[in-house]
């Protein structure tokens, strides 16, 4: 009787913990958000990988699927991220912004950095898939776009802005 209620009560305990550890929907976003204004202030990722028309930094486990003019398809693990760019525009171009604001307004997340260094964003909406969400982060002329989950969400936004601040195109 003793050995059961050990059980019971060491059974709820790990119960209480994991509960305690699960991040709310909006914890997730506060959470992401945090990651995009971090990852943008902190100094530019030394590219690692350089293509026909662009260099650009990849964290980690991201891999170069194809590489089309004006988009890149990238992969980590079995998720699919899409880089758009313009070779022709400065990290001061509102191009992809002025391109997304309309989305603004119907987004979980809209935050908006400007200096004079570069104006970025992040746009985050609720996907059409339940417990989808479509992220979109730009740095001017170059903007990465996913789907991602809360649970990710932060990873997500942290590696996206690192790619899109360290994007350089091969302009001769």
């Amino acid at each position: 009787m003793i050995l059961k209620g050990w059980r019971i009560g060491i059974l709820f305990s790990v119960m209480l913990v994991l509960v305690g550890c699960s991040v709310t929907e909006e914890e997730a976003l506060e959470l992401g958000r945090q990651a995009y204004i971090v990852s943008i202030e902190e100094e530019t990722e030394q590219s690692n990988v350089e293509m026909d028309e662009v260099q650009i930094f990849l964290p980690r486990g991201f891999e170069v699927i194809e590489e089309q003019e004006y988009n890149i398809l990238l992969q980590q693990d079995d998720q699919l991220f899409v880089l758009f760019h313009q070779p022709s525009e400065p990290p001061t171009s509102t191009i992809r912004l002025k391109e997304d604001m309309e989305s603004a307004g119907t987004a979980i997340i809209y935050e908006v950095r400007e200096t004079d260094e570069l104006v970025s964003y992040l746009i985050v909406e609720e996907g059409e898939e339940e417990g989808l969400l479509l992220v979109k982060t730009a740095v001017g002329g170059a903007k990465i776009s996913t789907l991602s989950t809360y649970k990710r969400l932060e990873n997500d936004i942290s590696a996206m802005t690192q790619i899109v601040h360290s994007y350089q195109a091969n302009i001769e």
